[in-house]
């Protein structure tokens, strides 16, 4: 069988050009200049994200026409990007309060956001397991001052609130959530709220035992934990940003750093023991003077430092392999114990004081 000539492989290329792509971009790019210039106002994104779903299946029959020979395939592409300009521009220019767009299910006025305020108080209760998900939204936690409460703040949400509560004995049990209308990624009026969505304020009581559990998700947090009591910590980081300040005591704790970027002031006093999956993120941990560690860790696709002139290698060949420790560990009345497995991500352990 002999090979294709050079004018048969061209032929065979230009069958499958495409216009799609760049009528699309030129499209969008005119509708950001108008924008800009003041030509045009009100884009709905909300409207127009709600029709992602048919992008695809406009890729998928751009894909399919341009199996056409010659410029028949080029010409029913174009087609395909004009019609796609059509119906997402109109969505974007007139989608507010628009019959024809609402006929077909697309919601052309996202959901208003919400402000609550939220508490429940902490009389008679010793022990608490707070369950947090903070989602989005941009948050601060900390700890309640001059207060009678177990939890009080508030939260900014465009779905339904959960708040649940429920005591037994001294043992409290409370859940913050926000019930969003579906999965978060298939519902771009959440995309839009995140950006918009005010902070969350959650004051917690340091009086309280607690056993808490975060969930960051993908938005940017600052937790400080620092002056509360812990029996345990559950940290979740997701896709998100965390700044955290952990509190001293006796408790363990076990933190995913996930896709996210996270950093964690270590506690001066006490004795802990922190696990810690480093995912796909970056973490880095600061530690106190006059705090003795023991760090093992598990290097594995990820990166891994701490500051080799105040620990030494107990075992391992390797930097990102085995057990380091500080110099006065064994004895030491504050000491934390880590256990790293850095996974895909980045995870440095550094001098508070150098901070």
């Amino acid at each position: 069988m002999s090979e294709p000539s050079k004018n048969e492989f061209r032929s065979h290329r230009r069958r499958h050009n495409s216009f799609f792509g760049p009528i699309v971009l030129i499209g969008i790019g005119v509708y950001f200049l108008l924008n800009n210039l003041g030509y045009i106002s009100g884009i709905n994104w909300a409207a127009a994200l709600q029709l992602w779903p048919l992008a695809l299946i406009l890729l998928g029959v751009n894909i399919i026409v341009r199996q056409a020979p010659g410029v028949l395939g080029g010409f029913f592409s174009a087609l395909v990007g004009l019609l796609a300009l059509t119906i997402f521009g109109y969505a974007l220019l007139f989608g507010e309060d628009n019959p024809v767009l609402e006929r077909f299910g697309v919601s052309t006025n996202p959901p208003e956001m919400k402000t609550e305020q939220i508490e429940f108080p902490a009389e008679g209760v010793e022990t608490a397991v707070i369950n947090i998900d903070f989602g989005l939204s941009p948050a601060e936690l900390y700890a309640l001052n001059d207060s009678r409460n177990l939890i009080e703040g508030q939260v900014s949400v465009s779905g339904d609130l959960i708040f649940e509560t429920d005591v037994s004995g001294d043992a409290a049990l409370i859940t913050l959530d926000e019930q969003s209308t579906g999965s978060w990624l298939l519902n771009p009026n959440n995309w839009i709220n995140s950006i918009t969505s005010d902070k969350w304020k959650i004051g917690l009581s340091p009086n309280v035992a607690t056993d808490l559990a975060l969930d960051v998700s993908a938005g940017s947090v600052d937790l400080d934990l620092s002056e509360l009591t812990l029996t345990h910590l559950d940290l979740n980081g997701g896709a998100g940003s965390a700044e955290v300040w952990l509190p001293g005591g006796d408790y363990d704790a076990f933190v995913d750093v996930s896709a996210g970027s996270t950093t964690m002031t270590l506690p001066g006093y006490g004795r802990q023991t922190i696990e810690i999956d480093g995912g796909a993120g970056s973490l880095t941990l600061y530690l106190p003077p006059g705090v003795e560690a023991r760090v093992e860790v598990d290097g594995g696709a990820g990166s891994f430092y701490l500051n080799e002139s105040r620990f030494h290698q107990v075992s391992g060949a390797e930097k990102d392999e085995g057990v380091w420790e500080t110099a006065a560990f064994d004895d030491a009345a504050n000491q934390i114990e880590l256990f790293i497995d850095a996974s895909a991500g980045s995870v440095s352990i550094e001098d508070l004081q150098g901070r």
